[in-house]
C-alpha cells in the first residue's frame, strides 16, 4: 500500500489518511466489545497511538485491516482487565447506537422499530455477560464478520483455539440470552 510506505517515510499527511480508513472500524469494534460509547472512543485513542507507533514494524504478513483489529481487540480487552470501562449504558439510551442506519425507524415501522430495539438490547447485555474468551470471539466472528484465521491473528492464538472458543462462546451465548429472554417474559407477565 502505498500510503503505508509513505507513513514509513514520516509523512504525517499519510498517517492522517491511513488512520482516518480505520478510524470507524475501530470505534465499531471497540464500541460492540467495551459496550460504551466513552470507554470506545479511549480505545480508539489508544489503538491509533499504538498503530502510529508499530506501523515501522507492519511486516505485511497479514492485511493492515487485521493488523489493525488485533491491535483494537487486544486494547479493549486490557481495558476490560483493568477495569476501565465498567460503566454500561443501556443500547437503548445510548445516542450512537440508535444513530446506527439500516434499521427500521419509529416512522417506517413502529413495531419491527421497538422489536429491533429489545433485540438489540438482550443481544448486548448477553454479550456483556459472557466469558472474556469467547465474547470477543463470538463477535468478531458472528457480528463482525471475521473469518476463523483472522480472528487467530487478531487474538494471536491458534486456530483451533478460535474454533473452539467460537464454539463453546455461542453456546454461551445462546444460554445467557435465553436466561435474559425468560427472564423478560417473566417480568413481563408480573407487569400484566
Amino acid at each position: 500500500m502505498r500510503l503505508l510506505q509513505q507513513c514509513r517515510r514520516d509523512d504525517p499527511e499519510a498517517c492522517n489518511a491511513l488512520l482516518a480508513l480505520y478510524n470507524r472500524k475501530i470505534f465499531n469494534t471497540a464500541y460492540r466489545i467495551l459496550g460504551e460509547e466513552s470507554s470506545a472512543e479511549d480505545a480508539l485513542q489508544e489503538t491509533l497511538i499504538n498503530v502510529y507507533r508499530g506501523l515501522n514494524r507492519f511486516r505485511g504478513a497479514s492485511k493492515i485491516s487485521t493488523w489493525v483489529s488485533r491491535i483494537t481487540v487486544n486494547v479493549c480487552l486490557g481495558m476490560i482487565r483493568k477495569g476501565r470501562n465498567r460503566r454500561f449504558v443501556p443500547l437503548e439510551e445510548d445516542e450512537t447506537a440508535q444513530a446506527l442506519p439500516a434499521r427500521p425507524t419509529p416512522y417506517t415501522d413502529p413495531l419491527q422499530h421497538a422489536a429491533n430495539g429489545e433485540l438489540s438490547t438482550l443481544v448486548e447485555r448477553a454479550f456483556r455477560l459472557m466469558s472474556d474468551k469467547q465474547g470477543p470471539v463470538v463477535r468478531l466472528h458472528d457480528m463482525e464478520g471475521n473469518t476463523i484465521p483472522e480472528i487467530a491473528r487478531i487474538l494471536r492464538c491458534p486456530v483451533g483455539t478460535v474454533k473452539s472458543r467460537l464454539f463453546y462462546g455461542r453456546q454461551e451465548f445462546k444460554e445467557v440470552f435465553n436466561a435474559l429472554l425468560h427472564q423478560r417474559t417473566l417480568a413481563c407477565r408480573a407487569v400484566n
